[in-house]
């Protein structure tokens, strides 16, 4: 009888333990099969350093920069991403993901870099490094919608990605006005260059009849 009764005590201990594992494992996929991938884990993971990066980088924009049309911008970056790093947060904490505390190595580097600059210069620089920083995020998270299996990364993939594609339109614009300002100054200065080098050399005086040697 005692053996018996700890066989299906055992029994039962087992199957509560399968039980939770698969709960588990539903939880951590938002009802999916099995845990999340380890391409599922990196995209959090990324998007997250990214997310904050960005949020430093609209931060520095506003304190620097005295462009109203870039101060703009950076308010929206900071607001957009700011709330986008919550929802993560939220979503990383039920997958069990740890959620990073820094921005990666490159992006601070690209923040003191930007640091020392200052008035127009500063403004190029920061719109340039807003347009690929979120050319890059656009293709991570394209890329991450077509192959995650989880449902609530996938939502969390469309939700975004219209706000990114946003953005990196303004700073396409932002960039583009001194880029095209710098070009039609170049083609100034070579049509000048070329005008001066077609003028003829002024002939010298032709000397006066009957002067005397």
């Amino acid at each position: 009888m005692t053996m018996r009764y700890s066989q299906r005590a055992l029994v039962s201990t087992l199957f509560l333990g399968f039980a939770w594992t698969a709960a588990a494992q539903s939880d951590n996929t938002g009802g999916g099969k099995g845990g999340l991938s380890a391409a599922d884990t990196v995209f959090i993971e990324n998007a997250a350093k990214d997310g904050m990066a960005e949020v430093q980088m609209g931060q520095m924009a506003i304190s620097k920069s005295s462009d109203d049309q870039v101060k703009q911008l950076a308010q929206r970056i900071v607001d957009d991403h700011t709330k986008a790093n919550v929802a993560l947060k939220t979503l990383a904490e039920s997958k069990k993901v740890s959620f990073p505390s820094n921005t990666a190595n490159d992006a601070q580097k690209q923040s003191d870099s930007l640091k020392a600059m200052k008035g127009t210069s500063f403004d190029q620089a920061w719109s340039k490094a807003m347009v690929k920083d979120h050319q890059d995020a656009i293709k991570m998270f394209t890329d991450e919608g077509k192959q995650t299996k989880d449902t609530d990364i996938q939502q969390f993939v469309k939700t975004t990605l219209p706000t990114l594609k946003s953005h990196l339109e303004s700073a396409q614009k932002l960039a583009a006005v001194p880029d095209a300002r710098d070009k039609a100054m170049d083609q100034t200065m070579k049509s000048m260059g070329a005008a001066m080098d077609s003028t003829p050399a002024t002939a010298p005086a032709p000397a006066a009849v009957g002067a005397k040697h």
